[in-house]
């Protein structure tokens, strides 16, 4: 089974995954990491370096990272990251549509989830 890590700014990730949780019931497989205020770049990135680290060793099938905004330290550790691990693919842009997919679809890979979702969102007015 894939990993999934949630980066985001502040608490947002962490109240995206609880959505996710309160939807589909506990996910095992999906984590959040919140940038807090008082961190710099090279501290959420070696927390997030770490916490990659870690759960490749527990064998998981690939890890994706999902981050909040693009250019944001989050976002941009997520993609630093993704490009030292073969087996990290880096999704800039989160929403809860595409985090449920990801979640209940093991095998969609990243380009796969981003044309899936962004069909979920659409003018309503």
């Amino acid at each position: 089974m894939r990993k999934i890590i949630l980066v985001g700014h502040g608490d947002g990730c962490i109240g995206m995954k609880k959505s996710a949780e309160m939807i589909l019931g506990k996910q095992d497989h999906l984590a959040a990491i919140a940038l807090k205020e008082s961190e710099g770049l090279n501290d959420y990135l070696e927390k997030v370096r770490t916490t990659v680290d870690e759960y490749m060793k527990d064998g998981y099938d690939g890890l994706l990272l999902l981050a909040d905004i693009k250019g944001g330290t989050p976002g941009n550790v997520a993609t630093l990251v993704g490009k030292q691990k073969d087996q990290v693919q880096v999704i800039v842009g989160y929403h809860l549509a595409m985090i449920l997919t990801a979640c209940t679809n093991d095998k969609i890979n990243s380009q796969e989830l981003l044309e899936e979702t962004n069909q979920m969102i659409q003018k309503v007015i």
